[in-house]
């Protein structure tokens, strides 16, 4: 840690030294954040199993995070973003749920310059959110690539191309074995006025895997998946009406093939949001669906997905919590956790504001499996991840598609200028679908499900 932040020290003063030198402009903005986490019955323990009693998992951790922004002229500039995460103990966790892997440094690193009449080209590490986010959102600097952009009138477009995987060669018995994947996308963007917004984007994902073991797109494919095309298409909308009526959509799509096997890769995503709004008071209704594995049989080696890449768009703090941040490992591609894969959701939320710098929200989540989960179904129930060898679901009730009801409330306070305390709870009650047999036999309700989130935020 001391070692990085030298380096970084040193970085810093290089790129004053430099903006000094050819007198052009150079801003530096940031956050430093401290969390508290803690979530409780993820996991029946083994002398629990029959109880309410589960896992608990609770850690504090923090972030320092500073975006250097060079600006030569209004043509040209440069953008570097610096990500330290690290618990208090020195893990390292990077905002993940017992996750010790190493965080990456560099978030963004790119250059953006303009040539008139030409466009805008934009190159390196960026982030890059379509529509909504359902489908393909890269907010942590995953993607490297280069993009134009270029303007007429109310119509925007934009290309890319993304290197999403280098032909990484780590060894043939690991899932990342000769991995080299290559996106090609478009976006239109079509703004009448500056209340509605129009959306288009598509484009073609090429996933060369060199390996049996290899796990595919963002580890969403099972492992005899190798090569694939996918193709992914979206229709998104923003807009305002009579200065009190917010509506936000998606519907988006996957379609393509593993070559091998000639097995099909299917997805849909359907995304509506309604909201009323005042200087006080925010009221809002939203609807999301996932699909699932539609119309196949148990095992069939017929694979659903619902992104490319996604990690900006959440819906609860436990259920699609998302990974922006987050990344919540439970729930895997099952709408629980981190995405909508196989997810139909229903929210009432509402945002009050009772003082200028005090924002209390709110929110019910209703909310089912598209497609049942558990034995002898195509998806295998996302808690049993977690669970002990004695851990089942009988026949009886293995096709509930029944994923419960979420309650969320929480506050942001800011305490002064720059600093600011957040709390984010939520408790779902478990619906019919984690129902388990016990070590004694019988039937058991696996119990609610809670999340307690602290942060207090500095930015500057």
């Amino acid at each position: 840690m001391k070692k990085a932040l030298t380096i970084l020290v040193a970085m810093l003063f290089l790129v004053v030294a430099v903006g000094v030198a050819y007198s052009a402009e150079t801003t530096f903005t940031g956050q430093y954040k401290v969390r508290a986490w803690s979530n409780w019955n993820l996991d029946k323990k083994p002398g629990h199993i029959n109880s309410e009693r589960g896992l608990y998992t609770g850690y504090f951790d923090q972030r320092f995070r500073l975006t250097i922004t060079h600006t030569r002229s209004e043509f040209l500039k440069a953008v570097v973003q610096f990500d330290l995460v690290e618990d208090t103990w020195g893990q390292q966790r990077n905002f993940r749920i017992n996750d010790s892997i190493t965080g990456e440094f560099i978030r963004h690193a790119y250059i953006e310059f303009t040539m008139p009449k030409i466009g805008t080209f934009t190159l390196g590490k960026q982030p890059i959110t379509m529509a909504q986010g359902l489908v393909f959102s890269d907010t942590l600097g995953y993607l490297d690539g280069i993009k134009w952009a270029n303007k007429w009138g109310p119509v925007g477009v934009s290309a890319m191309y993304i290197k999403m995987y280098d032909n990484v060669s780590a060894g043939a018995a690991v899932p990342d074995y000769n991995r080299d994947g290559n996106i090609w996308a478009l976006d239109i963007n079509i703004t009448p006025n500056e209340n509605h917004n129009i959306e288009l984007f598509g484009g073609i994902f090429f996933s060369n895997n060199g390996s049996a073991y290899s796990h595919g797109i963002d580890g969403s494919l099972p492992a005899h998946y190798d090569d694939s095309r996918i193709g992914f298409l979206g229709l998104g909308y923003t807009g305002e009406f009579a200065d009190m009526i917010s509506v936000k959509a998606e519907i988006s799509g996957i379609i393509g093939k593993e070559l091998k096997s000639g097995d099909k890769i299917r997805g849909l995503n359907v995304y509506l949001d309604a909201a009323y709004h005042n200087d006080m008071l925010k009221v809002g209704l939203a609807f999301v669906l996932g699909s699932g594995q539609t119309n196949h049989k148990w095992n069939d080696g017929i694979n659903n997905m619902n992104f490319i890449i996604a990690d900006d768009f959440a819906f609860g703090e436990i259920i699609a919590s998302g990974n922006g941040g987050r990344q919540d490992e439970y729930g895997y591609g099952l709408g629980f956790g981190d995405d909508i894969e196989n997810l139909t959701a229903v929210k009432l939320y509402a945002e009050v504001k009772p003082m200028e710098k005090l924002t209390v929200t709110a929110a019910v989540i209703w909310a089912k499996w598209t497609e049942p989960v558990g034995n002898a179904s195509a998806y295998g129930h996302p808690m049993e991840y977690y669970t002990v060898t004695n851990f089942s679901r009988p026949a009886w009730y293995a096709h509930s598609t029944d994923l419960g009801w979420e309650v969320d409330l929480g506050f942001s306070y800011e305490i002064m200028e720059g600093l600011t305390y957040n709390l984010a709870t939520g408790v779902l009650f478990t619906g019919d679908s984690f129902d388990y047999v016990g070590t004694t036999g019988g039937h058991e309700n696996w119990g609610p499900i809670w999340t307690i989130n602290n942060n207090l935020t500095y930015e500057f």
